[in-house]
């Protein structure tokens, strides 16, 4: 969608909101001021009050006008924290993909599907720009494991490369509690590796989500991409759990930029990493590095 060639009020009004916007928050000034835009619009009362008397008074000074503005920032921000930009369009997405898997199984449609699915979760979303450098580092920091385990996986093992460095892998489990991407990457498995993904749904606030694994380790390397830091947050005591993960060595991984707002928060990310490698008793093997990630293997 783009702004009407006659916007609701006044250009210059929208495009300076938009842009503290963007300052702020991990959105386009684009995107922002559609947002912006379609608020006012809503509104046509105000809208016309504001156009009629912009240029006699600060306008955005109105408690009215404030209003449309906050709530425009509170729709963003919260749009920002959902785990699928568009739920809807993931659905229609994940059934195209179970009904390929099922069918011809086109090798070039499936990586299609996958790289939308990818670009629609939020995790996912902001690694994939990064991947090529990400699966660099990752492979010559931890190898090609034989068994690896996923925790708190997402949309993720869609992009691990099973006909390439990642071939050596015999058994990816992948753990998630979210039912859309489990039946994502059953389609997937099915079609571009079947027999070594295994996706298996269990939410780590389960205290016995381990004991639903196919296979009870301990696996060679166990993934927490951006997980410790989120938990550590919401369920210290999952956060805890997960310090007997089983698996030889783990890699987790941090933000480097926050999730929503522009704002650095490594520091704080990379501390909360490295009480968890101290309280469940590892050390440090190498670090790791790819766009807006970093971590600890």
């Amino acid at each position: 969608m783009t702004v009407s060639a006659e916007p609701p009020i006044p250009m210059e009004l929208l495009r300076a909101e938009a842009q503290s916007i963007a300052a702020r928050y991990r959105v386009s000034a684009a995107e922002a001021l559609r947002t912006l835009a379609e608020a006012f619009a809503a509104k046509p009362e105000l809208a016309g009050r504001i156009r009629s008397r912009c240029r006699e008074e600060d306008v955005t000074r109105w408690r009215e006008y404030r209003r449309v503005v906050t709530e425009c920032r509170k729709r963003i921000y919260y749009a920002l924290r959902r785990y699928y930009g568009s739920p809807e369009k993931a659905d229609l997405l994940v059934g195209e993909l179970e009904r390929e898997a099922h069918g011809a199984a086109r090798p070039e449609r499936i990586e299609q599907l996958s790289r939308q699915l990818l670009a629609l979760h939020t995790s996912t979303r902001e690694r994939l720009p990064h991947y090529a450098e990400f699966y660099d580092r990752f492979f010559e920091l931890a190898g090609a494991p034989t068994t690896l385990l996923d925790v708190g996986c997402g949309m993720h093992p869609l992009s691990y490369p099973f006909a390439g460095a990642g071939a050596a892998t015999e058994r990816y489990v992948a753990v998630d509690a979210d039912a859309r991407a489990v039946r994502a990457l059953s389609a997937f498995a099915g079609a571009a590796a079947p027999g070594r993904l295994v996706p298996v749904r269990a939410g780590l606030d389960e205290p016995d989500w381990a004991d639903k694994l196919p296979w009870p380790g301990p696996f060679e390397l166990a993934l927490m991409l951006k997980v410790v830091p989120v938990l550590s947050r919401l369920d210290r005591a999952a956060a805890r759990r997960l310090h007997g993960v089983p698996a030889e060595a783990i890699m987790l991984t941090g933000s480097v930029e926050s999730m929503t707002r522009r704002q650095n928060v490594e520091r704080r990310e990379r501390a909360v990493l490295r009480r968890f490698i101290e309280q469940a008793g590892r050390r440090v093997m190498g670090e790791f590095r790819a766009g807006n990630e970093f971590g600890y293997l």
